[in-house]
């Protein structure tokens, strides 16, 4: 499988510890390979409910550990289901 695409992932992080008015602040990592591809009909109404056309699967080739947000051609979306299997994680990410 080639990993010939580029994504960022968007982290947030609480900046204090105290547990009163932590300000959270969102961490951008760099382009990160992976594989872009459409989503299986099936897998699509099991995540969404309904099918969406527009929806995407996102593979990276090892984990990539906690996720909030994916930046994908300049627009922030939010993951609706992560499965990780064989050391894999796959993101599937709906349509804006």
């Amino acid at each position: 499988m080639r990993y010939s695409d580029r994504v960022k992932i968007i982290v947030n992080k609480k900046s204090g510890n105290d547990g009163w008015d932590d300000d959270i602040t969102p961490v951008t990592s760099d382009w990160l390979p992976c594989r872009i591809t459409g989503v299986k009909q099936q897998m699509n109404m099991n995540v969404f409910g309904k099918y969406d056309s527009s929806a995407l699967a996102i593979h990276f080739k090892n984990d990539v550990g906690p996720i909030d947000y994916v930046l994908y051609n300049g627009v922030k979306r939010k993951p609706q289901a992560i499965p990780k299997a064989r050391n894999n994680t796959v993101i599937i990410i709906g349509s804006v």
